[in-house]
């Protein structure tokens, strides 16, 4: 046999071990995570907002799992920019996705039933994610760290470069979905600024390599993903309900919108999801504001970041869900837990006494 049909071979090999890999976890949650029963001791909530506005309480957990993703690779840029990618683990990573779907599946089927296109979709990203974790890993911490070695601790002109662009997708995507990253350019700057060094020809070369098949791929795939998204695109917008708030409010945070004055104290507001939505809570906590309700609902998933060797114990009317080792942060966790909206912004300014920091607020 041809040497490059054995390599062929072996790379099919490869990439059917990394789809069974893919495909494994997934099976598990599936049959594994099924949902909890629907509490029967639940005080039913009547919303302010209209119908049209509201959107079910199991869109909040569910939401989580897609941030997980996020959080990885604001991790992963972290931790390359301090010791390199083959520093990252990998696996951990995984699993943590895994583990958060399966916590947040189970919680949420008692709020609920689960729609069947948000489960596929879950399970989609998170076969995606599995993939290119695991492959990446491999080849990471097996190539990239043999020439990481021979190159010595000065990184090359394409670490740099490639350090920069992880830092900047981790950021991108806390506000936009990942396939609207501009991969394609990225190379093209890639290939345009990078200056090839020859004191590290061998890790310059190989990073060359990696880095173009990395984007590349990512370029195409996201083209396919960016196409079937546009069909049905996700709302950029939601309503929530606060007291105590006045013409300032506007004024100090333009994302703001009043939309209508119920009375008794409330006004309904249309603001930005995603990122911005956090942080457009924790300014209303700042100002002593009150939120009672988000998209027709009194609980919201909030994930805090903490040391890990100091306990939070908070009121009993939040639930502690989930707690996931930080990697970007040595000694870090990220704790999910479920809180009653009326005392969200409460829960805000309380956090800096306790040593903890509000990461996100998960919308609707």
């Amino acid at each position: 046999m041809k040497a490059w049909r054995r390599w062929l071979l072996r790379l099919a090999v490869v990439m059917a071990v990394l789809v069974v890999v893919a495909l494994v976890p997934g099976i598990a949650v599936e049959t594994g995570c099924r949902p909890a029963a629907q509490a029967t001791n639940r005080v039913p909530y009547q919303p302010v907002l209209a119908p049209e506005h509201r959107r079910p309480m199991t869109n909040t957990l569910l939401t989580y799992p897609e941030w997980y993703i996020v959080h990885a690779y604001d991790d992963f840029a972290a931790v390359q920019n301090s010791a390199g990618e083959t520093a990252f683990d990998y696996v951990d990573s995984i699993g943590g996705y895994w583990r958060t779907f399966c916590q947040v599946r189970r919680i949420a089927g008692g709020w609920g039933p689960i729609p069947v296109d948000t489960r596929v979709m879950l399970h989609v990203i998170g076969a995606s994610f599995t993939m290119e974790l695991a492959f990446k890993g491999l080849y990471e911490k097996s190539v990239g760290a043999l020439t990481q070695w021979l190159r010595g601790t000065t990184p090359t002109a394409e670490d740099r470069f490639s350090a920069q662009v992880a830092a900047d997708y981790a950021a991108f995507l806390r506000h936009t979905p990942w396939y609207e990253f501009p991969f394609g350019d990225t190379l093209v700057r890639f290939w345009r600024e990078t200056p090839f060094e020859s004191a590290a020809w061998m890790r310059s070369v190989e990073r060359r390599f990696a880095l173009s098949t990395e984007w590349g791929a990512k370029w195409a795939y996201a083209k396919l993903i960016g196409a079937a998204a546009g069909i049905t695109p996700a709302p950029r917008a939601i309503r929530s309900v606060v007291q105590g708030m006045d013409n300032s409010d506007a004024q100090a945070d333009p994302r703001i919108k009043v939309v209508e004055r119920p009375g008794k104290g409330t006004v309904v507001i249309e603001t930005p999801r995603y990122r911005e939505f956090t942080d457009i809570v924790r300014g209303l906590a700042q100002r002593q504001r009150r939120v009672v309700e988000i998209a027709g609902n009194d609980r919201v998933f909030v994930t805090v970041l903490g040391d890990s060797n100091k306990p939070f114990a908070p009121s009993a009317d939040v639930d502690p869900i989930t707690v996931v080792r930080v990697q970007g942060r040595p000694g870090a966790e990220r704790r999910g837990m479920i809180v009653p909206v009326a005392q969200l912004t409460a829960l805000i300014r309380t956090l800096p006494t306790n040593g903890l920091v509000l990461e996100h607020v998960y919308d609707y």
